[in-house]
């Protein structure tokens, strides 16, 4: 195995400890305002959300954001049911449907998957038992067949391309973009359009996890440009962290991952040795991100492997 692989597999097992360490921050400390939220990057306040314990916020009328811990989903109350997003976790989903049914009386209808990855999946039995109907892009029910897990509920309905879901009068669009983070996540554009619900493609205010895992590099970057095309849109909802952000953090994003392919590429063609890669590069243009000084190295080996080994 090259020596370059060892330190991506450590990477992966960083990812997690960070989120697990950054879901325990700011204790007691006061959500920033609506309005500090929205404005665009660079934005400090994105990174002083309190992420302890869990919390709901209606973000518009008749859509809600739910949060357990560092990982955030959204769900909407119609005249005729719920449209539920990712249950989380089995501890998670049972929080979730409890502030579910403090907002609405409705039944939960559907519960869609944003992707297959399972800090986003699992826990959707209680929301199957009363009776939801369970979606997903394609590509994930061929991942959750590949490899079960018994806490995720397999999907009842999957689609190709984009879809369209109306329940009540209201309508979420399901918008795929192909290969980015995994082969099968979608962005949810909720009525009347002006959010969307990005899961793990940003995250507002912060460089990627450790290994950047899953990432197809050249097609993330491609989606965020495509996301920054539509100009139907003004602000977002993480799948990770506050509530709110300013679309410019889809910019921030892709900025940061190019700068740092632009950087890694320029070394490497210029034949710096690639055991000297990974501790020389650092754009410090982005030094202000959250999480900078953990990632930045682990940042740098995951896009060496993109011109190195082609991966």
């Amino acid at each position: 195995m090259n020596t370059l692989v060892y330190p991506l597999i450590a990477s992966v097992v960083l990812s997690v400890v960070t989120t697990q360490a950054f879901a325990q921050i700011a204790p007691g400390q006061a959500q920033p305002s609506r309005a500090e939220m929205v404005q665009p990057a660079p934005n400090t306040s994105w990174n002083l959300f309190n992420l302890n314990g869990f919390d709901t916020e209606e973000i518009a009328p008749g859509l809600y954001t739910f949060r357990y811990g560092y990982t955030r989903n959204i769900f909407m109350v119609t005249d005729d049911g719920v449209i539920a997003t990712d249950p989380i976790s089995p501890e998670a989903a049972k929080v979730y449907r409890a502030e579910i049914a403090k907002v609405t009386d409705q039944p939960v209808k559907y519960v869609i998957y944003s992707h297959e990855h399972w800090d986003h999946a699992p826990g959707g039995q209680i929301f199957k038992d009363e009776g939801a109907t369970f979606i997903s892009h394609e590509n994930c029910k061929a991942h959750f067949e590949d490899l079960p897990n018994p806490n995720i509920v397999m999907p009842d309905i999957t689609f190709s391309g984009n879809y369209t879901l109306e329940l009540g009068g209201r309508k979420l669009d399901l918008l795929y973009f192909g290969p980015n983070h995994g082969d099968c996540l979608v962005v949810m554009r909720p009525d009347p359009g002006s959010v969307l619900f990005i899961v793990d493609i940003v995250v507002p205010g912060a460089i990627p996890l450790a290994g950047m895992a899953d990432n197809s590099l050249h097609h993330w970057m491609r989606t965020l440009r495509e996301l920054e095309a539509m100009e139907d849109w003004k602000t977002m909802i993480p799948g990770h962290a506050g509530p709110l952000a300013h679309r410019s953090a889809v910019t921030e994003r892709r900025e940061y991952v190019e700068t740092l392919m632009a950087s890694v590429k320029a070394e490497f063609d210029g034949g710096t040795s690639v055991f000297e890669i990974p501790s020389k590069v650092r754009p410090t243009e982005f030094s202000y991100l959250r999480w900078y000084d953990t990632n930045i190295q682990s940042n740098v080996e995951r896009v060496l492997t993109y011109y190195f080994m082609g991966w």
